[in-house]
């Protein structure tokens, strides 16, 4: 069995071979967080205190996540089940929605902005383009500080904000994006 933990540095080797079970790895850029990750995850699956198809790590970006299969391949693990935190979701969603819910899983909408483009036309706004990319960017900050179609007008003029329509019509069209999502 090869030492996957020879060649780290203090640090990394001490993250890496702490005891199964989950671990949070704060660093910054280039810091060496995938190879810490990777050499974790092989140390586990080689030294049989993990199996690689009971094995998820979860990251930010597709590539990312491709970047871990990759480095574990190397590492003669591969199996690893390695995803971003949306991939994540949907996968554990589709597996538990039938039987915690039953039937068909709703549809997975592929872009929001479709759907508010499609509220912009229930209420004859006509937003295309730049006027459509910064609606969509307004409706999500709207629903990232928890304000409703009703809140939302007065919480935008409290903070300054500058929407690409008026406060009431952004209000409107928050609205009807939420009952396009319906």
């Amino acid at each position: 069995m090869q030492d996957v933990l020879v060649g780290l540095d203090p640090e990394q080797r001490e993250a890496a071979g702490l005891p199964p079970g989950p671990v949070v790895i704060l660093a910054g850029a280039g810091t060496g967080k995938t190879r810490t990750i990777t050499h974790r995850i092989a140390h586990l699956v080689h030294s049989g205190q993990a199996q690689p198809d009971q094995v998820l790590a979860v990251t930010f970006t597709t590539r990312a996540a491709g970047e871990l299969r990759s480095r574990l391949r190397v590492l003669g693990v591969p199996g690893v089940q390695a995803r971003t935190f949306h991939s994540a979701a949907l996968r554990q969603l589709q597996f538990f929605w039938p039987r915690a819910v039953g039937g068909a899983m709703p549809r997975i909408a592929e872009s929001k902005i479709r759907l508010v483009a499609e509220a912009g036309s229930r209420l004859r706004l006509g937003l295309a383009g730049t006027d459509l990319r910064d609606a969509t960017a307004e409706l999500e900050w709207a629903k990232a500080t928890l304000h409703d179609a009703e809140t939302y007008p007065g919480a935008a003029a409290a903070a300054g904000r500058e929407p690409p329509r008026t406060p009431a019509d952004i209000g409107r069209l928050l609205a009807a994006y939420e009952a396009v999502k319906q």
